[in-house]
């Protein structure tokens, strides 16, 4: 049965996957593992769609796919959230490229090339990861988001939620500043926990 759940979910990421031009599958050993990167690997599909489900955000909302890679997710915003105006953000030089050309036809779709901590946007954000990056790294980011996001008078100055699916460096942000609602996925998916800023600052 799980042989038989693994091809169906294989097939059906197939298809999605070329509406938007080409097969995304498979795991990319990343090149900046030095830089604390990890590997280039894909959400599933039906993962999006439990983790998306029911959500609506307001339409000054950027989506941001940290780490996007081959850039499924935006696949799946493409579908669902066609409103909005989407951004990978990809170490990786030659995945960005490739990204990009594949995507560029879809003018609310902007792929960049380099490092979120300097890239982080100045609109109210929805981020998206998918573990890109170890621990260290994700300090780096959540600091980059108080240089960002918060004033030290007036508190956090602009909305933003971490949708973080296989959360490895959940513990970078226990503190007073966030809050977490984990959503309940199906047996076979990876945890995925909602972090938001907190009432409290």
């Amino acid at each position: 049965m799980r042989k038989r759940n693994k091809i169906t979910r294989i097939i059906r990421n197939l298809f999605v996957d070329l509406r938007y031009g080409k097969f995304l599958g498979g795991v990319k050993k990343t090149k900046f593992a030095s830089h604390g990167a990890s590997d280039t690997a894909n959400s599933d599909y039906l993962a999006l769609a439990y983790i998306f489900k029911g959500r609506i955000f307001s339409s000054e909302y950027v989506f941001v796919d940290v780490g996007c890679g081959k850039g499924r997710v935006l696949n799946y915003w493409l579908d669902n959230y066609s409103i909005h105006r989407l951004i990978g953000i990809e170490l990786d030089p030659e995945i960005a490229s490739q990204t990009a050309k594949r995507l560029e036809k879809y003018k609310n779709v902007t792929i960049i090339e380099g490092d979120v901590i300097n890239l982080l946007p100045k609109e109210p954000a929805l981020f998206y990861m998918f573990n890109p990056f170890n621990c260290q790294v994700m300090n780096q980011f959540k600091c980059a988001l108080f240089n960002r996001f918060y004033d030290e008078k007036s508190g956090w100055q602009l909305p933003f939620e971490i949708i973080y699916y296989n959360p490895k460096c959940l513990d970078v942000f226990l503190d007073k500043n966030f809050s977490f609602i984990e959503i309940e996925l199906p047996t076979g998916f990876h945890k995925c926990v909602i972090i938001t800023q907190s009432s409290t600052t």
